[in-house]
């Protein structure tokens, strides 16, 4: 089984995996893990180290079975990093909800599991298993203000190993009709842990904007790695 990210993207044709959460007249809009009822979402995450592809599909106001493909690169010494790609099934919950008078607030768990592919080198051995994967997030947002936060634990043979927190707050400039383009500015704190014997990674800054459009939400940003981009959608 061949995993290669690009590779994987070109033979997928998802026309139907297209989805985000559902963006609201007035009310609030972010990166929710997971749409309304019956709807699908797809999410594109890129940046230096990291990409990946996910969808699901929501069976039930608080379940969405999906997938996902992601790939990235492990540091190691002297510069050098060694490629992890993935492909997997996942499973989303929303544990709650709080609608409160002006504001938003979600506490979510998710699932993956499937196969990983690792390459060797700087004495890590390279090959392919099965790996697993947690995480749990929070958010809390108005119409002017969003705060987030995720924990992210995977796991595979070999000691392999990817664990990433990350915190997010922000503000929009302005309140926008349905039809109109909403624009948010952004700060991600990232701290990210790899499998033993690979370099530590320091906690990253990253700058971001965001803009919200209908069916669409994207964001752009860059820190002292690159820029970053993330795209979903909504069907």
């Amino acid at each position: 089984m061949n995993l290669s990210l690009p590779r994987a993207l070109a033979g997928l044709g998802l026309p139907a995996l297209l989805a985000a959460a559902t963006l609201a007249l007035h009310g609030p809009a972010t990166a929710l893990p997971m749409g309304p009822y019956e709807s699908w979402m797809l999410m594109v995450d890129s940046t230096p180290s990291t990409r990946s592809l996910a969808a699901n599909y929501a069976l039930v106001p608080t379940w969405a079975p999906g997938g996902v493909l992601r790939r990235w690169d492990e540091p190691v010494a002297h510069g050098a990093s060694l490629r992890r790609e993935s492909a997997g099934l996942s499973l989303t919950h929303r544990l709650h909800r709080w609608n409160l008078p002006h504001a938003q607030a979600n506490l979510w768990l998710q699932g993956e599991a499937g196969q990983l592919r690792r390459a060797g080198g700087h004495g890590q051995i390279g090959g392919r298993g099965t790996y697993g994967a947690a995480a749990f997030m929070a958010d809390y947002e108005t119409t002017r203000i969003y705060f987030g936060g995720s924990l992210k634990a995977l796991r595979s043979e070999g000691r392999l190993r990817h664990d990433v927190a990350r915190l997010r707050t922000g503000f929009s400039f302005w309140e926008a009709e349905y039809e109109g383009i909403q624009p948010w500015l952004l700060i991600e704190a990232e701290r990210t842990r790899y499998s033993p014997g690979a370099m530590q990674e320091s906690t990253l800054l990253t700058p971001m904007l965001r803009f919200i459009h209908r069916r669409w939400f994207v964001e752009i940003g860059v820190n002292r790695d690159g820029g970053m981009f993330n795209l979903m959608f909504n069907h």
